[in-house]
């Protein structure tokens, strides 16, 4: 395997993890599960992504934090209760394709062990690509390499790092939600839009951008590809019963997540790309 000069890998606890360091930004992948950890861009030294403390680095475990990669399906299985919520590729071992230095930017496209597993028929090619400069852009790519038509869900289940869930607001949605937490119940999107209890609402909206204020911590979400926009916070009781988040973690982090959860459908020979930029 081939990286470039501003690509390294190291070891942390059970798992590699791809160190990209160039002008503009720092940022930390983890091999296992193609996992974006961290993004840092220089021009402002700040984290932009939030990782559990309590995340199970141990190759085995989904981890907390940073940008989950949910695939062939997102949440639930739709048919099958024993399988794990949001698919497999994110406890596999993904490994590095190519790596190239540009301009204003490293890019680095990873592919997963396999795209193969129980639960979903359909033979793809997956791979996520990195664009790591003043900005992240994130692209997950599905191609159909069969011969029938292959449909799934999918989200880049993104945590970002925010200072205080209770001073933090999110612009740039409108119109109704789902809300999980009330058997899917249509609501309308608040004015502003903040937050003072657990949050888990599907928009079935695609807005051409987001942009998340706390504090000192302002972060420009851009997505294509979606049909939802996915917001999530366990707030304190269930973070107190997840093994794998501090009780108080609900505090400093929001997920917005860029998915499609009414279904892709992708014709043979054809490919969709689902994309999230942070800045």
């Amino acid at each position: 395997m081939h990286l470039c000069k501003t690509a390294s890998l190291l070891p942390q606890d059970d798992i590699k993890m791809l160190i990209i360091d160039n002008d503009y930004a720092h940022a930390t992948i983890s091999l296992f599960g193609g996992h974006v950890l961290s993004f840092i861009p220089k021009h402002d030294n700040v984290q932009r992504l939030w990782l559990s403390k309590e995340a199970m680095l141990d190759g085995q475990h989904p981890i907390r934090g940073g940008i989950p990669i949910c695939w062939p399906w997102f949440g639930a299985h739709a048919s099958e209760s024993g399988l794990a919520s949001h698919g497999y590729v994110r406890t596999q071992n993904w490994h590095v394709v190519d790596c190239a230095d540009e301009p204003e930017q490293t890019v680095v496209r990873l592919k997963p062990s396999t795209t193969q597993g129980e639960g979903f028929e359909g033979e793809t090619q997956l791979s996520l690509v990195l664009f790591i400069g003043r900005e992240l852009r994130i692209q997950l790519v599905t191609e159909n390499t069969g011969s029938e038509p292959l449909s799934y869900t999918c989200a880049l289940h993104t945590y970002f790092n925010i200072d205080d869930i209770n001073q933090c607001e999110l612009t740039g949605l409108d119109g109704d939600y789902l809300d999980k937490l009330q058997d899917y119940q249509r609501i309308s999107t608040p004015t502003p839009y903040t937050f003072n209890e657990e949050t888990d609402r599907v928009h079935l909206v695609t807005p051409e951008s987001l942009t998340i204020v706390s504090g000192n911590i302002k972060t420009s979400i851009q997505s294509v590809g979606h049909d939802s926009i996915v917001v999530w916070n366990p707030w304190a009781d269930k973070s107190k019963s997840m093994q794998d988040m501090e009780d108080l973690g609900y505090k400093t982090m929001l997920c917005v997540e860029t998915a499609v959860t009414q279904g892709q459908q992708v014709l043979p020979g054809q490919s969709h790309t689902l994309e999230q930029v942070i800045r």
